[in-house]
């Protein structure tokens, strides 16, 4: 029998949209799902919106749910789990 510590068992109770290595493509979510995100990604990072890149790491946290690190064209960006969609 093996020891779990506490934040392995967080871990096998949050379940990903994504896994590593998934190409997904980024979009604007509403302002109603997440108003900071939605206005920091259209005023901060505008040129992120519509492109795709690669799921390069996946942090799970209980207060802010799952972000996925991609990336695109090089750069690594963090995404909320509601701003990418997969493409295969």
């Amino acid at each position: 029998m093996e020891q779990l510590s506490l934040f392995q068992s967080v871990i096998e109770e949050q379940q990903t949209k994504f896994q590593l290595m998934d190409r997904v493509k980024v979009i604007l979510i509403d302002e109603a799902i997440d108003s900071e995100a939605h206005h920091y990604r259209k005023f901060y990072e505008p040129f992120v919106i519509h492109k795709v890149g690669e799921i390069t790491n996946i942090c799970i946290n209980k207060k802010h749910g799952v972000t996925y690190e991609v990336d695109i064209y090089g750069i690594k960006y963090l995404f909320l789990e509601e701003e990418l969609v997969w493409i295969g």
